[in-house]
């Protein structure tokens, strides 16, 4: 009898749920405005971007990870999992990115970017130091993208996103 449990590894659940968080950062962003408004790019046109580049990746690294566990049990009999330290980083991502969807509507871009950005900074960083560095990084972070905005792709935020 066959069993699901083989597959329930980081290299197959990640990218699972990887692609599902990215559908619905996709389809929250197209439910504020299509990608396109008048021949001009809109406020959803990044995160569309983001999904059309992350997705073919997501869906590779969940195929390798499925052809991985067959290779194995098909050489071994069984899956070998070897245990690692575990790391909560990838359920922290998820999490941001899902407040960030949750909040940006409510919020808007301008608080939420340089936020955004700050809590990857922290979530990537092994030995959390130099908040003060982090803090203006992520201020920059978000006052370039939001240039790149409005005056690159001429995109024009409501005014409550401001």
């Amino acid at each position: 009898m066959k069993t699901l449990k083989p597959y329930l590894q980081t290299k197959v659940t990640i990218p699972f749920f990887m692609q599902i968080a990215l559908i619905i950062y996709v389809v929250s962003a197209l439910q504020m405005a299509p990608p396109m408004v008048e021949g001009l790019l809109s406020e959803s046109s990044f995160p569309f971007l983001i999904f059309l580049i992350a997705s073919p990746a997501a869906i590779k690294l969940f195929l390798d990870g499925m052809k991985s566990v067959k290779k194995e049990l098909a050489e071994n009999g069984t899956v070998v999992v070897t245990k690692k330290k575990k790391s909560i980083k990838p359920a922290l991502i998820v999490l941001i990115m899902a407040v960030f969807i949750l909040l940006f509507e409510a919020v808007g871009f301008t608080i939420l970017a340089p936020l955004y950005v700050f809590c990857f900074m922290l979530v990537y960083d092994d030995k959390p130091q130099n908040i003060k560095r982090k803090i203006i990084y992520s201020l920059l972070v978000g006052v370039v993208v939001y240039v790149m905005y409005v005056i690159g792709f001429d995109i024009r935020f409501p005014d409550f996103w401001r």
